[in-house]
């Protein structure tokens, strides 16, 4: 039986490969800065995604507000602009949500913008 942690490094590997094959160019993974973490950061063409992976073994119904509280969407939001504070990004930014289901189907919903933009 995995424990939390290897069940959510598993997550991220399976977001990775899915955001892969959507035409992301991963930048950055587990990126941290102070006591703020971005879980991927990556890029399509003039679209920079920053994208919180939550991960499941196994698919239930529930809300993503369940799952991603206002206060880690805060924490999120700062550690982006912080990011971006170094860079001189020009495109759209945009904060994404990845749900990763593990069981059988290894599915991921993708909500685009579901954090919002800076």
């Amino acid at each position: 039986m995995k424990n939390r942690k290897q069940i959510g490094n598993q997550g991220e590997l399976v977001a990775i490969q899915y955001l892969e094959r959507s035409g992301y160019q991963i930048l950055e993974k587990n990126y941290r800065i102070g006591r703020g973490e971005i879980d991927i950061i990556a890029i399509r063409e003039d679209l920079l995604v920053f994208a919180e992976v939550k991960t499941r073994s196994y698919h239930y119904y529930s809300l993503v507000e369940d799952k991603v509280s206002w206060y880690q969407r805060q924490k999120i939001k700062q550690t982006a602009s912080r990011y971006l504070n170094g860079k001189h990004w020009m495109g759209a930014v945009r904060l994404d949500v990845l749900l990763v289901f593990l069981g059988e189907s290894g599915s991921v919903q993708h909500l685009k913008g579901y954090l919002g933009q800076l």
